[in-house]
């Protein structure tokens, strides 16, 4: 495991920018640690539309994402280095690193580089055609990270350190990350006068930034405006909420993850120990389990309970809903295994009798696999969001001219690079950042092999489809 060091980033947030070496000598000093006083989490809502069919309005979603203030950041990070090595060195003893698959650096085995979900879709794929005739039971814990149990989660974290009772400096993170102060971002902001209501040109009063996004400082405030106008003050209350709850982690924090997974050991164990009897296989991606056995369906149908049952045993506080578990069966004829679905439902938990076995973005007709069809749609709301931006933001500055002269005037291969090949991909592919839709999918097609050839095909025509979207707003603005 490499040696921890600090990043510290330039996030607009309650503290002060500090040096990597300041934040380095306070994350690693337990006593400096033990004294801290951590900030409240900023919280915004993290909101995607649900995949919907063609006709139908998809349901809206929203994940609550906190984040932590820049020193309370690394001190997070530094105790999940710590806490990573034991963790770590648990699922090797107990064979369980293939298994555990998420918020870890899982080496390819071929080298160069860590595993991402392409590679762990291939696994279970390939997982299902070594089994032949098999069955695979795909389950979802509902809410993962806000109903992790307090109590146990201390137990969990002494456990991995070995010791009755957690150290001054451990205890005081895990307050810091269980009894978590945060603040709505819109909420601060607006006391900070960096949002608010605003008159346009045409005398209309809406919502918005009184600043440009690129002018709210990096420390948004000092000590004593915080006090004043986040914390209560003699002219208004405080806007800083504190979890009420004797469950939950904050999704965002560098720290939240490991725990996570920390607090499934004891299930993983017990997942491990049934495939191995029935000469199976599971994968546990975060909230998303897969386990693949040679069995009937009436067994994976019993199975599926017991699974659901254990969660309740071993996870305090989790639950595995039935209407979001799936099982289908897979019978091999020659080269191909016909797939059967023995228990599916959609997002309302009506049964779907046709629903496609699909894992971690990728699709399985049975002999080869696809990028997901919820991911091409979203793909292409993605095209559409972004073309009816820049037809905004082109009728602005061409103001009187024809839509058609606009689109000549407009850098449509600009506009398809947001989707399209990189420039010396090869050099910038460690950078997930670097990747877009195109790279990403030649990548999966890559990794996959034979298994996936077809993907190329999925995009045949998005160059003509992100052209004909740009014309399609141009002409609508």
């Amino acid at each position: 495991m490499k040696a921890w060091t600090a990043s510290v980033r330039r996030y607009p947030h309650f503290d002060p920018v500090i040096s990597e070496a300041d934040a380095e000598a306070v994350a690693t000093d337990p006593k400096r640690v033990a004294a801290h006083t951590f900030y409240p989490f900023l919280k915004y809502d993290e909101g995607w539309t649900a995949y919907a069919k063609k006709g139908k309005k998809g349901k809206r979603k929203d994940r609550p994402i906190r984040f932590a203030a820049r020193l309370d950041s690394c001190i997070f990070s530094y105790y999940r280095y710590l806490l990573s090595k034991p963790y770590e060195a648990r699922l090797s003893s107990e064979a369980l690193s293939n298994s555990v698959i998420a918020y870890r650096r899982i080496p390819k085995l071929a080298g160069g580089g860590g595993q991402s979900n392409i590679d762990f879709a291939r696994s279970a794929v390939e997982a299902i055609q070594s089994q032949g005739n098999c069955c695979a039971i795909a389950l979802d814990i509902s809410s993962f990270f806000e109903t992790l149990d307090h109590l146990q989660l201390r137990d969990v974290w002494a456990n991995l350190l070995g010791v009755a009772r957690l150290p001054d400096d451990h205890f005081k993170v895990f307050k810091a990350i269980t009894r978590y102060a945060f603040v709505d971002v819109k909420k601060a902001y607006i006391r900070l006068g960096y949002y608010g209501d605003k008159t346009d040109k045409h005398g209309r009063t809406r919502p918005g930034y009184l600043v440009s996004r690129d002018k709210i400082p990096v420390q948004l405030c000092d000590g004593k405006t915080f006090r004043e106008k986040i914390g209560r003050s003699s002219t208004q209350p405080s806007i800083i909420e504190v979890n009420p709850h004797a469950m939950g982690v904050p999704q965002g924090a560098p720290l939240s993850d490991l725990l996570a997974n920390a607090y499934l050991l004891e299930f993983d164990k017990h997942l491990r120990d049934i495939c191995t009897k029935l000469g199976g296989c599971f994968f546990r991606y975060s909230d998303d389990i897969l386990v693949i056995a040679p069995i009937s369906a009436n067994d994976a149908i019993a199975l599926e309970k017991d699974i659901r049952d254990a969660i309740t045993l071993y996870g305090k506080g989790l639950v595995i809903k039935e209407e979001k578990s799936a099982i289908h069966q897979f019978e091999s004829k020659g080269s191909k295994q016909n797939i059967s679905t023995i228990k599916a439902s959609d997002k309302d938990g009506k049964p779907m009798p046709n629903k496609p076995f699909e894992y971690l973005g990728f699709r399985y007709d049975g002999r080869h696999v696809y990028i997901r069809d919820k991911t091409m749609s979203n793909l292409h709301r993605k095209i559409a969001s972004v073309c009816r931006a820049v037809a905004i933001r082109q009728r602005k500055r061409y103001q009187g001219k024809a839509y058609q002269d606009i689109l000549a005037l407009t850098n449509c291969e600009k506009v398809i690079q947001v989707f399209g090949s990189v420039e010396d991909f090869h050099s910038k592919a460690a950078d997930y950042r670097a990747w877009t839709f195109t790279t990403y999918a030649k990548r999966a097609s890559k990794t996959m092999g034979e298994l996936g050839k077809p993907i190329p095909r999925q995009l045949k025509n998005l160059r003509a489809a992100v052209y004909r979207r740009l014309d399609y707003e141009l002409s609508r603005v």
